[in-house]
């Protein structure tokens, strides 16, 4: 069996490590885990990405993260690892794999891989079944969705369960959301990458210097007009620099931003590789009863105790990726 892990970050780090342990102890054979992602590696990475050091910074994350587990396993895993934009990547590519593990961030590029199994499917007359198996986080919440086209709700048939992002109207100005964080791109493709990259950023200095006159972010920071404008000018640079469109960009809207980014917790991303691996593992053993209605969708919710839910899903006859299939 050949694996296909989409994204080298926080999620994407657990699920590599989860699937090599389960190959070295024999638990499922795999010829090769493929690992996807475009991003470099950051500084403001390192708290929850395990396998990246003060080192790596800058290098390809799915380059460090295949050659972290050929050195820690002693080569007796076969890490294949990708440095580019998987919406690039065809049908062809994908038809490779026997199942595919999602770590991703970007709503757009699961879309695509879904629609991409789902067509797979279609096409082959159901004779090449790709499993999507996506998870996702934010905070202290997460999800799991089990996708087996033809058979349980595709991932488009959901998603309206996501936590709107930048569709939340403020009274006052523009509409403003919350924006996830799990990784910090080096690739921006949205003002909203390049906004959290500038807070981010922000925070890092305001720490290190705190007894010193260039300490800006100070508790009323959103308040002070000397701030507000430094940090507007180095939205501007920066997405100038990596010619992102500057349309949506207002003061309004990048505090918006700032004041809602939502942290990434190591644990959260921990349990839900956990749980992805877990439906693999079910999976490959023949322990999910098809014919009837399995459970395809986990909720996990951490803010206040520990929640989890499982339910099934079920798909959206208006699906407009799913529907084609009877």
């Amino acid at each position: 069996m050949n694996i296909l892990i989409l994204g080298a970050g926080g999620l994407g780090c657990e699920l590599l490590k989860n699937v090599s342990m389960m190959v070295i102890r024999q638990e499922i054979q795999v010829n090769k885990i493929t690992i996807i992602d475009m991003d470099t590696i950051e500084l403001t990475n390192l708290n929850r990405q395990f396998m990246f050091t003060d080192e790596d910074i800058g290098l390809n994350k799915s380059e460090v993260a295949a050659k972290y587990i050929s050195n820690k396993f002693k080569k007796m895993v076969n890490v294949v690892p990708i440095v580019q934009d998987l919406t690039l990547l065809n049908k062809e590519f994908y038809q490779d794999f026997q199942l595919i593990l999602s770590g991703l961030d970007s709503v757009e590029a699961r879309r695509y891989v879904n629609q991409i199994c789902v067509q797979i499917a279609y096409e082959s007359q159901f004779n090449s079944i790709i499993p999507l198996i996506d998870g996702g986080l934010e905070s202290l919440k997460g999800h799991v969705k089990l996708i087996i086209p033809g058979v349980t709700a595709c991932w488009e048939c959901s998603i309206s369960t996501l936590p709107t992002q930048g569709t939340t109207e403020n009274s006052t100005g523009p509409k403003i959301g919350n924006v996830p964080l799990c990784t910090i791109a080096t690739n921006p493709r949205s003002i909203e990458h390049v906004i959290e990259h500038v807070y981010i950023k922000a925070l890092e200095n305001s720490d290190k210097d705190k007894d010193k006159q260039n300490f800006y972010l100070h508790e009323n920071w959103d308040q002070d007009d000397n701030v507000i404008k430094r940090l507007f000018r180095e939205c501007e640079e920066r997405a100038i620099r990596y010619n992102i469109p500057r349309d949506q960009l207002t003061i309004h809207h990048m505090l918006g931003i700032m004041k809602r980014i939502i942290p990434n917790v190591c644990t959260t991303n921990a349990m839900i590789a956990a749980e992805c691996c877990m439906e693999l593992y079910k999976i490959y053993n023949d322990l999910i009863d098809f014919e009837g209605e399995p459970k395809n969708f986990l909720m996990m919710n951490g803010n206040r105790g520990q929640f989890y839910y499982k339910f099934t899903y079920q798909r959206d006859p208006r699906c407009p990726v799913c529907n084609i299939i009877p």
